[in-house]
């Protein structure tokens, strides 16, 4: 199986919480939507915490490069506004 590692950047102090529920809202947009399946198999993303002196970046792996591509534009969009007010509603049209 191929892993899919996105690599988020440090940037302003709000980002790690924002980063946060990003994943989260994606996660549950994700069940929602079927593309996760209960077959018991390895988590479908996966965070850690890489440190580059004094820049902390967050790594996400992925299972499939498709939802990475999925989480990637509502990241973006949870960018300019905030996920609080994006929510679910932001995954709108990516199915």
């Amino acid at each position: 199986m191929t892993e899919v590692v996105v690599r988020i950047g440090g940037g302003d102090p709000g980002d790690p919480n924002l980063l946060f529920q990003a994943v989260d809202a994606f996660a549950r947009w994700s069940r929602d939507a079927g593309l996760i399946g209960d077959d018991g198999d390895a988590p479908d993303i996966m965070m850690l915490t890489e440190r580059t002196g004094e820049e902390v970046l967050r790594r996400l792996v992925f299972q499939d490069r498709e939802h990475a591509a999925r989480f990637l534009m509502f990241w973006r969009r949870a960018r300019r506004s905030s996920v609080s007010e994006a929510g679910d509603e932001a995954f709108v049209g990516l199915s």
